[in-house]
């Protein structure tokens, strides 16, 4: 039977929110999801999908946005034990305000992110001992670039008035995390945690640090030269208060708690996959933004 050595989970989501400036914005992070063959590199395209409602219990402010995002991905390996990752997304997205049928447009590059991670433990790359359990331990971070445009200005009446209707956050961002995996057979199970410390950008507004934790089973299935895993999980996201000229708006921030269902499959050099994240538990700027489903697919070929 033909399987495949490591699979590492990544959630780096994150939901900025405020109650004055509502908008579910997918600037905050990436969902990484399932990476192919934990010991190849990999160059591929991943497609995401959100939405969310704001301003739910306003008459005149209420929209709906959509978050659609092409993200070119790759991971390199320059040392056995050291990846290095990077995500460079391009966004279609679009705010919908209800009252008026007002469609405003959002496209261009967002913020690009990058990241190393080194193995403490790695039993998958020992041929030498046969394991009953193998299981790794990957420690590390990176940073988020603000190559996407950010051009909020309250008092503008051409620019979008929303710090989070943007194609980026404006900010350079630091990320650490822990991402800890173990295998028996064709069963396995994932926990990651990840914390994200942000910056104030050049218009005085700075995002809520962010913490997100997941735990996820998989079983890999075995088809010939083919495989298949389906793999189900729990994610757990929250930020905290955004600043705004030094000021702390205690009325942005929250939590939100998805379950997932996904596949991967994988075809030799091509892995593809999908993943269906829904909404369980949330409570987002004191009740004002809702987070709907969610939808991620990639294409991906491994080296």
């Amino acid at each position: 039977m033909k399987t495949y050595h490591l699979f590492y989970f990544f959630l780096l989501l994150t939901i900025p929110v405020q109650a004055c400036d509502l908008c579910g914005c997918s600037n905050g992070g990436s969902f990484f999801g399932i990476l192919p063959q934990g010991h190849r590199g990999f160059m591929g395209v991943r497609y995401r999908y959100n939405s969310y409602h704001s301003h739910l219990n306003s008459l005149n402010l209420s929209s709906h946005e959509q978050f659609r995002t092409a993200e070119l991905w790759g991971r390199f390996y320059p040392a056995k034990r050291l990846q290095v990752m990077a995500f460079v997304p391009y966004q279609f997205s679009r705010q919908t305000i209800l009252k008026t049928g007002e469609t405003i447009p959002l496209r261009g590059l967002s913020d690009v992110t990058a990241l190393a991670h080194y193995n403490l433990i790695n039993t998958f790359m020992d041929d030498s001992v046969v394991h009953t359990v193998n299981h790794s331990l990957l420690v590390g971070g990176g940073v988020k670039l603000p190559t996407g445009r950010y051009r909020y200005d309250e008092n503008s009446l051409s620019d979008v008035a929303n710090p989070n209707f943007q194609l980026g956050t404006g900010s350079t961002d630091w990320i650490g995390n822990l991402i800890y995996t173990a295998r028996y057979k064709n069963w396995g199970m994932n926990a990651d945690v990840s914390y994200r410390v942000t910056s104030t950008n050049p218009n005085g507004y700075r995002f809520g640090n962010r913490l997100n934790t997941s735990a996820s089973v998989f079983y890999l299935a075995s088809m010939g030269s083919k495989s298949i895993m389906p793999n189900a999980g729990v994610f757990v996201e929250q930020a905290g208060h955004d600043i705004r000229s030094g000021e702390v708006n205690k009325q942005t921030g929250g939590y939100a708690t998805y379950l997932n269902l996904g596949a991967e499959l994988y075809l030799n050099k091509l892995n593809l996959g999908v993943s269906y994240r829904k909404p369980v538990s949330q409570f987002l700027s004191e009740g004002e933004l809702q987070a709907n489903a969610q939808l991620t697919t990639h294409i991906t070929f491994l080296f």
